[in-house]
C-alpha cells in the first residue's frame, strides 16, 4: 500500500481498507421530474465504477465489480462524502445522516456495458429544507433548462484493499489492484471535484471519467479467466446439487451460458445458467447428456451411456488416455446405431397405428364406393323398365336421381339381398313395375 494514501479502519474484521471516491459526471440530458410516493422527484441518471481499467494506477477487474455494485441499491446520496472532525464515516451512521442526507437515495442500480449505471432520485420538498439542498434543487432546474452552470458530478464510495499487482497486471501499467470489500453511499458532488486529498482521510479520489482501460495485448489475464469461471461454477454446483456430505457434484464442461454437471452415480446432466450479482444460478431443470464429440441431448434412457473426461487446461487425472482417431469414429458409430435404434423402436407404435389406420381408411372408401355404385346401377335399371334404355343410359348424377325418384315408390337398392326383400316385405322390382 502506497505511504502517501490514508488508512481507514472499518467494521471489517482487522483489514486495512483504503476508501476510494470514483467521480463522474451527470447526464444533464437524461435528468428528469417524476412523482413518486405521491411526492415529486429529479431523477438524475450516472455510471461509475468502469470495468478492467485503471484509474489512479488502480486495476479494477470485472469481477470484483460484478460481485459488489447491487450493494448501491437504496443506499443514500448525500450532497458531499460526509465528515466528522475532517474525517470521513458511512453515510449511514447519525453523524453521516446529519450532516449529508438531504433527501436523495439511489435507484435502480445495474450493469450497462462496462460500466455501472444508478440514478440520483432526490425528494424535492425534503431537500428544499436546508441550504444545500436548495442549491442543488436550483442547479438541477438550471440544467434541465440548458443553462451554462457547473456540471453536477456523483461519486461512489467503494471500500477496498490494495493487492500487489502481477507482474502481467504491473506491465500493463497497474500499480495496485482493487479488491473490493464494500459499498457504502453514492455521494451528489456540487463544488468539490478533485478537491478530496488523502489528507482529508481520503484513500482516492478518482474521476472515471478519467479512466484508461487496460493496455491491450500486454500479456495481462483480461476479465474472468477459464479457470476463474471453472472454480465458480464447481462451488455453485456443490452448494446447488451435492448440499450433503455424501453428495458430489462437478463441472464436467462449460461454456459462457450453459454447464455439463456430473452427480451421483456418473449422471451427466446440462443446465442453463446466469450470473447475477457475482453469483452463479442454475436453471431449475436439467436434460441427461453423453459426450460424443459435443455433448448430445439422450433420446431415451435406453441408449447406453457413454462418459469420458474432457481435456482441460491444466487439469489432468491420473488413468485418463486420450482416444485414438479409430475408437473415436467407434464410439461415433456406436452412439449412432444406438440412437437410430431406439428411436425406430419408439416410434414402432405409431407407425403400426398410422398403417392399420390407413388400410380402415382404404376398406372404407372401397366400401361406400361399391355401394355407390350398385345404388347407381339398381336406380338406372328402374328408369329403363319404365322409360326405356336410352334414356336411362343418358341420365346420370342429380338427373337419374330426379327420374328414379318420379318413379313413385323406391326400389329396394344394392346392399340388401333377397332373404332381406322377403323380411322387409320389399316386392320383387320386375314383378312391381311390370304391374304397372
Amino acid at each position: 500500500m502506497k505511504t502517501n494514501k490514508v488508512t481507514l479502519r472499518v467494521n471489517r474484521g482487522d483489514v486495512d481498507q483504503v476508501q476510494v471516491n470514483v467521480t463522474t459526471q451527470v447526464n444533464a440530458k437524461q435528468i428528469r421530474k417524476i412523482t413518486h410516493n405521491g411526492r415529486e422527484h429529479w431523477v438524475l441518471p450516472s455510471y461509475t465504477l468502469p470495468a478492467n481499467v485503471i484509474m489512479n494506477g488502480g486495476l479494477y477487474p470485472a469481477s470484483e465489480i460484478d460481485a459488489h455494485y447491487q450493494g448501491l441499491e437504496g443506499t443514500l446520496a448525500p450532497l458531499g462524502h460526509p465528515t466528522v472532525d475532517g474525517k470521513f464515516v458511512s453515510a449511514f451512521s447519525p453523524e453521516g445522516i446529519n450532516v449529508g442526507y438531504a433527501g436523495a437515495f439511489n435507484r435502480n442500480v445495474k450493469k450497462s456495458g462496462n460500466r455501472v449505471y444508478l440514478e440520483k432520485w432526490v425528494d424535492i420538498e425534503v431537500a428544499g429544507r436546508t441550504e444545500q439542498g436548495r442549491e442543488l434543487l436550483e442547479r438541477v432546474e438550471a440544467l434541465e433548462k440548458g443553462e451554462d452552470v457547473p456540471p453536477i458530478h456523483t461519486s461512489v464510495a467503494v471500500f477496498l484493499q490494495e493487492i500487489e499487482p502481477n507482474e502481467e497486471q504491473k506491465a500493463a501499467g497497474a500499480e495496485w489492484v482493487a479488491k473490493i470489500n464494500g459499498m457504502d453511499h453514492d455521494a451528489i458532488l456540487l463544488n468539490e471535484v478533485g478537491a478530496a486529498t488523502p489528507e482529508q482521510g481520503v484513500g482516492l479520489m478518482v474521476n472515471a471519467d478519467q479512466a484508461k482501460p487496460l493496455a491491450a495485448n500486454s500479456g495481462a489475464l483480461v476479465g474472468e479467466s477459464y479457470r476463474e469461471r471453472e472454480q465458480r461454477l464447481d462451488r455453485a454446483a456443490k452448494e446447488r446439487f451435492a448440499p450433503g456430505g455424501d453428495d458430489y457434484a462437478w463441472i464436467a464442461d462449460f461454456t459462457d451460458t450453459q454447464a455439463i454437471i456430473v452427480r451421483n452415480g456418473g449422471v451427466a446432466e446440462v443446465y442453463g445458467y446466469t450470473t447475477e450479482g457475482g453469483k452463479i444460478v442454475f436453471g431449475d431443470s436439467g436434460a441427461a447428456v453423453v459426450r460424443q464429440e459435443s455433448w448430445v441431448a439422450m433420446i431415451a434412457n435406453s441408449v447406453k451411456k457413454i462418459f469420458n473426461h474432457q481435456a482441460r487446461p491444466d487439469k489432468t487425472m491420473e488413468g485418463d488416455m486420450p482416444l485414438t482417431p479409430e475408437e473415436k469414429a467407434g464410439l461415433v458409430t456406436d452412439v449412432g446405431a444406438a440412437v437410430a435404434a431406439n428411436v425406430a423402436e419408439q416410434l414402432k407404435p405409431l407407425t403400426d397405428a398410422v398403417a392399420a389406420l390407413q388400410a380402415n381408411q382404404t376398406a372404407l372408401s372401397d366400401s361406400l364406393t361399391a355401394n355407390a355404385r350398385a345404388e347407381e346401377v339398381e336406380k338406372r335399371k328402374a328408369v329403363a323398365e319404365k322409360h326405356g334404355e336410352v334414356v336411362a343410359n343418358a341420365l346420370s348424377g342429380d338427373a337419374l336421381e330426379a327420374m328414379y325418384k318420379s318413379l313413385g315408390t323406391a326400389a329396394p337398392l344394392a346392399g340388401n339381398s333377397g332373404q332381406e326383400q322377403a323380411e322387409t316385405g320389399a316386392p320383387d322390382p320386375a314383378t312391381y313395375f311390370g304391374g304397372k
